[in-house]
């Protein structure tokens, strides 16, 4: 790998990771900010990913970043359960207007 293409993965997983971090902050809808910390972990899975290959330890870093998708993907599935309880209560998905709302009737 030349430095270029080193500094072009490197600059491509700081724009995912500061674009998820921009959907957490920026955000208040929910779902905004599952998909942004997506991004988050995609942009430390692919520093992690360029740092093995840096270092010359190609399969330890793979196996960490297996491990992080496996991880992200429980996360991911958890919030989104967590999302959608919260708009089957509140009935919105706006964060900044969930503590003003009354919750929903009993089922």
């Amino acid at each position: 790998m030349t430095p270029d293409e080193g500094l072009v993965i490197l600059i491509v997983a700081g724009t995912l990771f500061a674009t998820g971090l921009f959907c957490l902050i920026a955000r208040s809808n929910l779902i905004k900010m599952v998909m942004g910390l997506e991004f988050l972990g995609k942009g430390v899975s692919l520093l992690f990913v360029l740092g093995g290959y840096s270092s010359g330890t190609t399969g330890e870093s793979q196996a960490v970043v297996f491990t992080l998708i496996a991880i992200e993907a429980v996360v991911a599935g958890l919030a989104l359960a967590l999302v959608i309880i919260a708009r089957r209560v509140w009935n919105t998905f706006d964060l900044a207007a969930i503590p003003r709302l009354p919750p929903g009737g009993e089922r």
